[in-house]
């Protein structure tokens, strides 16, 4: 890095000579074209992020493997960013998108961001056992809700319907929550953080919503990571349920 800034400020004596240029105007030329390079410099730093197994990169999009010990269940652990950001700027993404992995191998997803945006891993392997966030849900026309905190500015949503049986529109446990359903339409559900092996045959797989560590009381029962190992080679399209235009891959060789 001192090579480069060495370098490039012999030059900037000849650029200023040239184009007549003031001392004063001399010198700040020679501080602007360091903390150009300077700043170069760290945003190379910023934008490689290193994990366990896996360089990301940040103008790539694929995970490589690297050799590591078959025995050493750790060394067979990549992880995947659900997201980044702050307060200011949320980048709905997985980093990186696809991943490339053997049989046996696993993948841990986790939210780095640093504000409570939820994030989901869904892996929809049969497009009837796709589902949204929310889902209406019928009750005794009896029933009574009422909110468990009366401070906050809080109401269930009342859907009635044609047949005269009333529904509300709550939150959905099959995204909420990690679940997985098989090829008999069994239905698991997992608890937070969870390990799953991925054999092939499910229909629908789910982490339920990943919020960063630390975050957890903003939507409590949620989780901070979801872990994967597959047993079966193919390739398995995952999104986020609740933002559906962020997509990824695992491809399992």
């Amino acid at each position: 890095m001192s090579e480069l800034i060495n370098a490039f400020l012999t030059r900037i004596p000849c650029i200023c000579v040239s184009t007549m240029l003031t001392r004063h105007q001399r010198k700040m030329a020679t501080v602007f074209f360091t903390v150009a390079l300077v700043t170069a410099a760290i945003n190379q730093m910023f934008f490689t992020h290193k994990v366990e197994a896996v360089t990301i990169s940040r103008n790539s999009t694929t995970a490589t493997a690297v050799k590591v010990n078959p025995a050493n269940i750790a060394g067979n652990v990549f992880k995947v960013e659900a997201g980044r950001g702050d307060a200011a700027v949320v980048q709905d993404q997985f980093f990186p998108k696809k991943t490339e992995i053997k049989v046996g191998q696993n993948i841990t997803w986790y939210n780095p961001t640093l504000v409570a945006e939820p994030h989901t891993v869904t892996f929809v392997l049969d497009n009837k056992s796709m589902t949204g966030v929310v889902a209406p849900f019928s009750f005794p026309n009896s029933t009574q809700f009422m909110p468990l905190d009366n401070s906050l500015n809080s109401q269930p949503t009342l859907v009635p319907s044609k047949d005269g049986i009333n529904a509300v529109v709550g939150l959905n446990a099959r995204a909420f929550k990690p679940v997985a359903i098989d090829s008999k339409d069994n239905v698991k559900i997992m608890s937070p953080n969870s390990h799953y092996t991925m054999t092939g045959g499910e229909k629908y797989v789910n982490s339920g919503w990943l919020i960063p560590k630390g975050l957890e009381q903003s939507f409590p029962g949620s989780a901070n990571t979801f872990t994967v190992i597959f047993e079966k080679a193919g390739t398995y399209n995952y999104a986020c349920l609740i933002h559906p235009w962020m997509k990824g891959a695992v491809i399992v060789k």
